[in-house]
């Protein structure tokens, strides 16, 4: 790794860590009774912002921490994932509420600045060789565990994390299009990075 992808992948993991602490305090606060920090985790985790902040977290701090990068088609997956985060919280959830605090911390850096920093990380500092259209569909992997999880924890506790995912007002069809619908939004948006990833890689401007 250079210096600057180096300084600036430990700079996002710091973040990363930051916003899951500022998170793990407001949801202590929020919820007193829960059971620390089992309680806490098994609160926060219901969310895939959750889910990919902290793998983002983990991946850009161990590559602060051995100075090499993870392989290219994962790092591209990491920026597609990513973005999703911001891209749904901004316009599908983020609304008219006020947050202040731990919360309005917490969500500023995973679902705005997180969502920023790293794509401008492999934009501009990572290699990118080595992207195929095929691993726009293996891509699709993450997200649909996370669906999978949260529909059946949905099941299990009767709570939804997301609007999107509630079974009980959306029915089982009214959810199935909401999940395709996420699918193929992920789908063409791993394509456009492939396209983009070769494309740099073609011009030169990546390794």
């Amino acid at each position: 790794m250079t210096r600057a992808s180096y300084l600036l992948a430990a700079l996002i993991a710091l973040i990363e860590l930051t916003a899951f602490g500022a998170s793990f305090a407001n949801n202590l606060t929020v919820h007193p009774n829960a059971t620390v920090p089992l309680g806490v985790l098994w609160l926060m985790f219901r969310y895939f912002t959750i889910w990919t902040n902290t793998l983002v977290g983990l991946a850009f701090a161990w590559m602060a921490w051995k100075k090499r990068y993870l392989s290219r088609p994962f790092l591209a997956a990491l920026v597609l994932w990513i973005l999703i985060v911001g891209v749904v919280y901004h316009l599908l959830l983020a609304g008219d509420a006020q947050l202040y605090g731990l919360d309005y911390l917490s969500n500023l850096l995973f679902h705005t600045i997180a969502p920023v920093l790293v794509p401008i990380w492999w934009l501009a500092l990572a290699p990118k060789g080595s992207l195929n259209w095929p691993h726009a569909a293996l891509w699709l992997l993450w997200p649909l565990a996370y669906l999978v999880y949260a529909v059946i924890r949905g099941l299990e506790t009767g709570s939804y994390p997301y609007f999107f995912l509630d079974l009980d007002k959306l029915g089982w069809g009214g959810l199935a299009l909401w999940c395709v619908k996420f699918l193929v939004a992920f789908w063409i948006g791993g394509l456009l990075i492939v396209a983009l990833g070769r494309g740099l890689k073609r011009l030169g401007l990546s390794r």
